[in-house]
């Protein structure tokens, strides 16, 4: 329950027109961009190894995890040089068409039938995807498979699609509790030494994988998994390459963000809006949704410090705006966090005018809210 009403001085609040996602680009060893398509958020992931250093030593690129399902031990990827196509036309004829890139490479050679390496990129959980990659079987006496795991939740469980060229098979499986499930796919020529395109697209409970545009595993539906990792696979002692990785894919938002979303259309005049929270994994509070999305992990202000510590509603005015800070509330009454809403004054609008205002925002989200946890796991 809300127990009393205080005043603060307005700790820098920022006023602007919401966007859904900003367009972000990050450059690290990988590319990362994120993008409006069509008015829908989307988002585009790009792994581009030009700027890595090629070594001798196994090394994970940034951002990778190695894994394994079955036996053996995780590891044996490194960046390497490998020939592939020019981005550019040959000159003449006689001119080389391909030129020597990084690419990712899978060469522990562990002779283990049940061996099962993975490479993971555990920055982003993906739902809704489309992936799209190029891999190629160099070689291994026991298999020459390459593939991707998605949907992964461990190492135990996951979906995994692959192609062999030792088997000439492209085959879907299901891992779970580390138990893979009957194969479903197709039999056909898959040369080794050349680039083949793989491609994976899921949407809800729909799987559809791909092969060079021509080998196709029927349409898959499965409920199982409806998130997770993605990452590379292989298996036993097949030496495999990996490039031009991307993934084509729609965020996955926390609560927080959706009921301040929602919040923002219900109440679409409003001149800003902040939540605070714990962050997930634990921490100190920082804005965790926001009008401004340059807001987003900003430490608390020192009013809803005060509105948490006090279970309390704070309010402030400027000479254009009011501000009402109130705490945000779990089940049994105790704040887990708190929401400032900044309300433009209009003529003759008192304190009790916009306290009612920043409650009527504030019941919307408080409706919407259970558990702390639940706010900001994505």
């Amino acid at each position: 329950m809300l127990r009393k009403v205080k005043s603060f001085a307005r700790m820098g609040m920022v006023s602007g027109v919401w966007k859904m996602k900003k367009l972000i680009k990050k450059i690290l060893c990988y590319g990362v961009g994120l993008a409006l398509v069509g008015g829908v958020q989307a988002a585009e992931l790009a792994i581009n190894l030009s700027k890595t250093s090629i070594t001798n030593a196994f090394a994970l690129p940034e951002g990778f995890k190695a894994m394994v399902t079955g036996e053996g031990k995780a590891g044996g990827w490194k960046i390497v040089l490998d020939d592939a196509p020019s981005f550019f036309p040959s000159v003449t004829p006689e001119a080389a068409s391909n030129t020597k890139q990084p690419v990712i490479s899978q060469e522990a050679g562990v002779k283990v039938d049940e061996h099962f390496p993975m490479l993971v990129y555990t920055d982003e959980v993906f739902g809704d995807f489309t992936l799209t990659l190029k891999i190629k079987m160099v070689s291994g006496e026991m298999e020459q498979m390459a593939g991707v795991a998605f949907r992964i939740q461990d190492e135990k469980n996951y979906y995994v699609v692959r192609a062999s060229a030792l088997g000439n098979t492209f085959r879907f499986y299901k891992y779970v509790d580390g138990v893979r499930t009957p194969a479903i796919g197709e039999t056909a020529e898959i040369s080794a030494n050349e680039w083949h395109d793989l491609k994976v697209e899921c949407r809800g409970n729909k799987i559809r994988c791909s092969l060079d545009d021509k080998i196709e595993i029927p349409e898959l539906t499965d409920l199982s998994y409806n998130k997770g990792l993605i990452g590379l696979w292989t298996k036993s002692d097949s030496v495999s390459y990996f490039r031009d990785i991307n993934i084509d894919f729609t965020p996955r938002e926390t609560l927080a963000e959706t009921v301040v979303q929602a919040a923002l259309k219900r109440f679409d005049r409003l001149e800003d809006l902040k939540m605070f929270a714990r962050p997930e994994g634990g921490g100190d509070y920082v804005v965790v949704a926001a009008k401004n999305p340059d807001d987003v992990g900003k430490p608390i202000s020192e009013g809803a410090k005060n509105c948490i510590r006090d279970n309390a509603v704070y309010t402030g005015e400027t000479r254009k705006s009011w501000t009402v800070t109130m705490p945000l509330l779990d089940p049994n009454g105790d704040p887990m966090g708190a929401v400032t809403v900044v309300l433009k004054k209009f003529l003759g609008q008192t304190k009790k005018n916009a306290l009612n205002r920043g409650r009527a925002v504030m019941d919307r989200i408080q409706r919407r809210v259970t558990t702390a946890e639940d706010l900001v796991k994505k």
